[in-house]
C-alpha cells in the first residue's frame, strides 16, 4: 500500500478508536481539526453545535462536504485485516467522514470553495445539521457522508416524522372489564385507523415512494389486575417525496384526536424533516456518475433509501443541490461487525475528489 493510501487508512483507524457516541463528540472533533490543519485546510473551528468547520480550495462553485462524526452507542474493538476494517463507525459513518474529509484536501486546486464539516447528533436530534442549515453560508451543492459503496449514490431519503398519543380513560376493575373502558383497547383501535391510512399509501414493490407508521414505544397500565387508564405511545411516521409532513398530519390527526364519553385521545407531533429526492439529472448527479465511470469503470447505481438523512433537513431549508456518497458496508451499520472494505474506502475518496474536478468543469461548460 503507498504512502498516500497508508495515511488514508491511518486516518480512518485513528478515529475508530475514538469513542465519539451522539453527544460525545468533542474527542474526535479535536482529531479531526488537528487532521484538517496537517492536510491544508484553513479557518478550522468549532461551532456553536460542536461541529468541527474547515475550508480549502478557491474559485467557484461553493461546495459543502459533510459527514457525522456521532456514532450509535456500543464500544467496539478496533481491527484490521488485508481486506477490511471494523469497528463502530466503520461503516456509520466514519468511513464516509473521512473519504469526504481526504477528498476535500487532494481536491484543493481543483477550482473549488469547499467547507468540510464534521457534523454532531446525526444519530440524535440533528443538532449538527441544525446549525449548518441555518447559517447564512451560501453554498452551491452539497454532498453528505453515509455508505453505500463506492460505485453507488445515494439521491433520496424519505421524510420522517415523530407522533406522540395519549389515551385517557377512567380506567376500572379487571373482573368487570365491560363496565369500564381501556385506555390500550381505544389505542388498538386508533392503531388500527393508522394502518388502514398505511395501507390507502403504499405503492406496491416500492417501499420509497410509500408511507410507512410504525410504532416503537408503547406504555399502558399500572397493576395486573386494573383496566388500564392510560396508555401512552410513540409512533415513527416516514414520509416518501410529494408528501409533505403537515398534509399527512392533517390527514391522521382526526383519527387519533377524540373527545367521546370518559374517553380522551390527544396527539402530539415532533419536529418532522422533510423527503427529499435529487434531480438524476443535476449537475451534482452527473459529476459523480463521471467520476464512477472514470475511477472505477463501473456503472453506477443510484439508489432511494427508506431512511432519513441529515440531507434531507439541509435540502430543503437551504434549497441546495444534494447528494449522500460514501464507502462502507450499509448492511453492518449499527450492528456489531460494523466495517468498511480498504478497497471501498480508497476507491471512495478517489471518486469524491474526481467529482469535485467534473463538478467544475460542468460549472464552466
Amino acid at each position: 500500500m503507498n504512502r498516500p493510501d497508508g495515511e488514508a487508512v491511518k486516518l480512518l483507524v485513528d478515529s475508530l478508536r475514538i469513542y465519539s457516541p451522539t453527544k460525545g463528540e468533542e474527542e474526535l472533533a479535536g482529531f479531526l481539526a488537528d487532521s484538517m490543519k496537517r492536510l491544508g485546510y484553513s479557518r478550522v473551528r468549532l461551532d456553536g453545535a460542536g461541529n468541527v468547520v474547515g475550508e480549502v480550495g478557491k474559485g467557484k462553485p461553493r461546495l459543502l462536504l459533510c459527514g457525522h462524526m456521532d456514532t450509535v452507542p456500543g464500544k467496539l474493538p478496533v481491527r484490521r485485516t488485508r481486506e477490511a476494517v471494523y469497528g463502530r463507525g466503520a461503516a456509520d459513518a466514519k468511513s464516509p467522514l473521512c473519504a469526504l474529509l481526504l477528498a476535500g484536501a487532494r481536491a484543493a486546486d481543483a477550482g473549488v470553495r469547499i467547507t468540510f464539516a464534521g457534523a454532531t447528533e446525526e444519530e440524535g436530534d440533528g443538532a449538527g445539521v441544525e446549525q449548518l442549515a441555518n447559517e447564512a453560508a451560501p453554498y452551491d451543492y452539497a454532498v453528505f457522508g453515509e455508505p453505500s459503496g463506492a460505485d453507488r449514490i445515494t439521491i433520496g431519503y424519505r421524510g420522517r416524522m415523530s407522533l406522540r398519543v395519549v389515551v385517557r380513560t377512567p380506567g376500572g376493575h379487571a373482573g368487570s372489564p365491560w363496565a369500564h373502558r381501556s385506555a390500550f383497547d381505544e389505542f388498538t383501535s386508533i392503531l388500527s385507523r393508522l394502518r388502514e391510512y398505511e395501507a390507502g399509501h403504499l405503492v406496491q414493490d416500492d417501499h420509497f415512494r410509500s408511507v410507512s407508521i410504525s410504532p416503537t414505544l408503547v406504555r399502558a397500565g399500572s397493576y395486573q389486575n386494573v383496566v388500564p387508564g392510560l396508555c401512552e405511545a410513540t409512533f415513527d411516521v416516514r414520509l416518501p417525496p410529494g408528501l409533505s409532513s403537515a398534509q399527512v398530519l392533517g390527514e391522521i390527526r382526526p383519527m387519533v384526536e377524540a373527545r367521546w364519553g370518559e374517553v380522551r385521545a390527544e396527539l402530539n407531533p415532533g419536529p418532522p424533516t422533510e423527503a427529499y429526492e435529487a434531480d438524476v439529472g443535476s449537475r451534482l448527479v452527473r459529476a459523480f456518475q463521471r467520476a464512477i465511470l472514470l475511477r472505477l469503470g463501473k456503472k453506477p447505481s443510484l439508489v432511494r433509501k427508506t431512511g432519513t438523512g441529515d440531507m434531507n433537513t439541509f435540502a430543503s431549508r437551504k434549497g441546495v443541490s444534494c447528494l449522500t456518497y460514501g464507502p462502507g458496508l450499509s448492511g453492518t451499520s449499527h450492528t456489531e461487525e460494523e466495517a468498511v472494505r480498504i478497497r471501498d474506502y480508497l476507491d471512495g475518496i478517489e471518486v469524491a475528489r474526481e467529482a469535485i474536478g467534473q463538478l467544475v468543469t460542468m460549472s464552466v461548460g
